[in-house]
């Protein structure tokens, strides 16, 4: 065996193409690790870092507590940031100390090496449990294998690409050993392209290996722009990409990639340009069964977040898959928090659903069973259903918000259910488990290790997330795209590139793509005492002399040109050119952007040339395709009449759906018949809509209380306690960091909102009889169901409707131009539900208004309402807009019969009124949203109907 071993080898490499090269492969240095273990017949024990790192925390603990039970020593020079940050301080300083045993240090005391090194020696014998090794430890174990173990050859010849002098001491210690048992170790002389001839190519050449002098500043540019050397520079990689593959497609022989900034999207376009994929694999710590660990975890600590309640729900591959999650879902999404009265009531019907789907199931299977036996089988599956529900979100947090933290055997409990919940699907068939769940559990694994060997008592939320985060939290490889035959050679970084090519395309080629030396911590004189203890580092200048020789190795390999792929944010960063364009600059003499004008090509430009002349767009092929514009949003939807005329002729549905209805049929159809609905976690509920929803409810529990009843002061008081009652289970977005000032706006707000509600009741002589009380009425639209926020009465057995609002101009608007249809429906509910006597002449309808939380007050155009005719606005009756949306809707259900649903708000649609044919002298008599916008006000369809890209088309 003749392995080549480097650096950047550890991925694709590009070596000279020979007739074979059976028995020579090319490695990294874990390769190579990894192959030495099992020649030698070591077990591979290398532990990972969330076992490693808690382990070496409680070392550095012990030395801090013994310094501290001392009388003369010192605190460790660590003390005070381990105090602060446990983890980041072990972190840190276990690199500190796998770089000196790579640099060949012992673990023991370094003479003269000062109060650091001293204090690293005392935690190695801290006399705690062991530290868990590390590839630097296994090194080391390596090493001594191959002094002690019997001297047999390993390998016939180990091939380097960088100089073995630059290696880390132990590795060079390895290579000694190799030798002595054998091995012929040379250094690689990686293939040039020969000597070109004097085009831009060639004069860079011969300039990098220093056979004619670089330009003077006064010399101007020694470039032509004759092609051999491109210069791609766009806003962003994306940009880049397609010119990049295209110039690929034209110059595609013996071509190669140098892939510094990732290669998706070059990927893609090679893709397009009908090339085959490079293949491009990727990482993330985002994929979906990789959340549940840190959704667990996050939901342990109070308060808890609603919104990570609602990404557990939802998770594609959790606990609560399908309906169990959908329907809790949309609880918490209504009412932010776990436990409310929606989130009951949700779980109340997600229960009955879950046992007649069982149900359904048994029956289908063809078994026969007694109902009895049937019915226990439901039982069973619904009660093992909700106990994941209690498991995983109910149970009370075992963290408080103002503790010192959650216990460490509780989280250790949580990880372990998370733990065993992955391993059941981890065992689904056909390695669907190991793909989708392989990286997560692997996650819960490191966690349970990790929080098993930390050293607290207690841990914070922050700790938590720390060590999660930093320790254990690795990102889950993929494939982006899938390498196919024939395939354009590409390497990830220069120093892979060792055979010459045609043309070499620096893909990425940015700072920060380079690989930067890491700086030893030590100063002076502790280098110095550890070179006498024989513990040598290499030196960073040395390191970064053979990366600008991979770079420049790069450039001249390439034979017939070079292209550099410069973008100018990367990820919405922006960033420089790579350091090597730095050199290539000043020695072509391209001092500024004019100088380097003939090799410099933008995509826009080479686009624009498309129409010019044939010299101008010669770089690459170009094919003019006309742009595909946006749809024009249409007035009016037309479908097959039969689609839609069985269900629109009986319906059962809300107020707000007449209302609907009568101002965009198209969103009316949208909603009430295709059933299109957004996402849970696209509505949260917040602003507006929560601060009127916890209204809504506060009232209901003061009434439940009769709390009205009380005296002001201690209605204030105790409606001030229902309130922060209410804010874990329905408000919880307010308790989270970040919230307290609009929390602190708030609960006075409402408390004032509950204290102006108790001072109109009591003036005007009306008592809340009913809260939330769900009614129904007909309409031409068929049954319309709903719930009457209060319904008020007084001595007299008279009723009003009264609407619990959070804003007050929006609702004063309605009221004034006669739109309050809901208020209207709930008025005919309640007449129609009124007793009837032959021999009382027809009485009116009840009164009704609204009353806004926000300004806490009461708006009426009604004046039985009871409030001073300087209050009550002058506006249209609600038995006028009854009818009038009636008389509407009429007209819009009879389009809708005939497949002609109208459109609100586009460019091209007409008002509705004219739409339906009704003449500009009747519109008096119909309803009419006040402006064609006012259809839209809180539509979740804009772009579909077109209204949200009309503006852009």
């Amino acid at each position: 065996m003749k392995p080549l071993v480097g650096w950047e080898l550890g991925g694709p490499c590009v070596r000279p193409r020979v007739p074979a090269r059976l028995g020579e492969p090319a490695w990294s240095p874990a390769q190579l690790l990894r192959d030495l273990h099992l020649r030698l017949g070591l077990p591979q024990t290398e532990a990972t870092a969330a076992e490693r790192v808690p382990t070496y925390v409680q070392a550095l603990d012990a030395v801090v507590k013994r310094a501290a039970e001392s009388a003369t020593a010192a605190p460790p020079f660590y003390a005070k940031s381990f105090a602060v940050d446990s983890l980041g301080t072990a972190k840190t300083l276990l690199s500190w100390r796998d770089a000196l045993v790579d640099a060949g240090w012992n673990g023991k005391p370094v003479a003269g090496g000062g109060d650091r090194l001293d204090a690293l020696a005392a935690i190695e014998l801290a006399g705690v449990e062991p530290l868990p090794p590390g590839r630097t430890d296994c090194l080391a174990r390596i090493e001594q294998e191959l002094r002690t173990s019997p001297k047999h050859r390993i390998y016939d010849a180990l091939t380097l690409v960088e100089e073995h002098t630059l290696w880390p001491a132990r590795w060079q210690s390895v290579f000694v050993l190799l030798e002595q048992r054998g091995t012929v170790i040379t250094q690689l002389v990686p293939e040039v392209a020969e000597k070109p001839a004097s085009t831009d190519l060639g004069i860079l050449h011969q300039m990098l290996r220093g056979d004619i002098p670089s330009r003077r500043k006064d010399e101007g540019s020694a470039v032509s722009g004759d092609g051999t050397l491109l210069l791609l520079r766009g806003d962003t990689p994306g940009d880049l990409a397609e010119l990049t593959a295209a110039l690929l497609a034209k110059h595609r022989e013996n071509a190669v990639v140098v892939r510094g900034g990732g290669g998706a999207l070059l990927d893609a376009a090679l893709a397009r340009q009908g090339l085959p994929q490079q293949g491009q694999a990727g990482s993330s710590e985002w994929r979906p069964a990789m959340q549940l660990l840190p959704l667990a975890l996050e939901l342990a600590y109070a308060p808890r977040d609603p919104y990570r309640v609602l990404e557990l729900l939802t998770l594609p591959v959790g606990p609560f898959q399908g309906m169990l999650g959908a329907q809790l879902a949309r609880a918490v999404a209504k009412q932010p928090g776990v436990g409310g009265t929606e989130w009951l009531q949700q779980k109340a019907k997600v229960t009955q659903r879950l046992r007649e789907s069982r149900l359904r199931v048994r029956a289908g299977e063809g078994i026969v069973e007694s109902r009895a036996a049937m019915d226990a089988d439901a039982d069973a599956h619904v009660a093992e259903r909700m106990q994941r529900v209690t498991d995983w979100i109910e149970s009370p947090c075992i963290a408080a918000a103002d503790g010192p933290g959650a216990p460490r055997e509780a989280l250790v409990a949580v990880a372990t259910r998370v733990r065993t919940f992955l391993q059941k699907r981890f065992a689904l068939p056909e390695g669907v488990g190991v793909a989708i769940y392989g990286a997560a559990l692997a996650q819960a694994d490191a966690m349970v290790a990790a929080l098993s060997r930390d050293h607290h008592e207690f841990i914070p939320r922050e700790e938590m997330r720390h060590l999660l985060d930093s320790v254990v939290r690795s990102a889950d490889s993929l494939d982006l795209s899938i390498e196919t035959a024939g395939r354009i050679d590409h390497v990830d970084h220069p120093s892979a590139l060792l055979a010459a090519a045609n043309t070499v395309v620096f893909w990425g080629f940015v700072g920060g793509t380079e690989r930067r030396p890491t700086l030893p911590p030590w100063h002076r004189a502790e280098r110095a005492a550890l070179e006498a203890a024989g513990v040598v580092f290499p030196d960073p200048g040395e390191l970064l002399r053979t990366e600008s020789h991979a770079w420049r190795r790069g450039i001249l390999a390439a034979r017939e040109r070079v292209i550099f792929v410069v973008p100018s944010t990367v990820k919405g960063a922006p960033v420089a050119a790579h350091p090597t364009w730095d050199e290539i600059a000043a020695r072509l003499g391209l001092h500024d952007d004019k100088s380097a004008a003939c090799i410099t090509h933008y995509p826009q430009a080479v686009l624009a040339s498309a129409s010019a002349s044939a010299s101008a767009s010669a770089l690459v092929p170009l094919t003019p395709i006309d742009p595909l514009h946006l749809p024009e949003g249409r007035a009016a939807w037309t479908i097959p009449a039969a689609r839609i005329a069985a269900a629109s002729d009986v319906l059962q549905t809300s107020a707000t759906a007449l209302d609907t209805l009568a101002s965009c049929p198209l969103r009316f159809v949208l909603g009430r018949y295709a059933k299109l609905r957004p996402g849970a976690l696209a509505k949260v509920a917040s602003g507006p809509l929560l601060n009127g929803s916890l209204g809504h409810r506060l009232v209901e529990e003061l009434h439940r209380e009769r709390a009205f009843e009380l005296d002001d002061g201690e209605f204030a008081i105790r409606a001030e306690s229902v309130l922060d009652a209410l804010l874990p289970t329905e408000g919880a977005t307010l308790l989270l960091a970040g919230a307290a000032f609009e929390r602190s706006q708030l609960v006075p707000q409402l408390v004032k909102a509950m204290r102006e509600l108790r001072f109109y009741l009591v003036d005007s002589g009306w008592r809340i009889a009913a809260v939330e009380e769900a009614v129904e009425t007909t309409s031409t639209l068929g049954t319309l169901s709903g719930r009457i926020d209060v319904r008020l009465e007084n001595d007299e057995g008279k009723q009003a409707v009264l609407d619990l609002k959070w804003g007050a101009s929006s609702y004063k608007e309605l009221l004034e131009t006669g739109r309050a249809v809901q208020l209207a429906a709930y008025v005919h509910a309640l007449h129609s539900k009124a007793p009837k006597d032959a021999t009382v002449p027809k009485r009116s309808i009840p009164p009704a208004a609204y009353f806004t939380l926000s300004a806490a007050k009461v708006l009426t155009a009604d004046k039985r309402m009871g409030l001073n005719e300087d209050d009550t606005l002058d506006g249209a009756t609600l038995d006028d807009t009854w009818r009038r949306v009636e008389k509407t809707a009429r007209l819009v259900q009879e389009s809708l019969r005939s497949g002609k649903i109208y459109v609100a708000a586009t460019k091209r649609a007409l008002p509705l009124l004219e739409a339906l044919g009704i003449s500009q002298t009747d519109h008096a008599t119909h309803y009419a949203v006040g402006k064609q916008d006012d259809a839209c006000k809180y539509c979740d369809y804009p772009a579909i109907c077109g209204t949200a890209w009309e503006a852009v088309r």
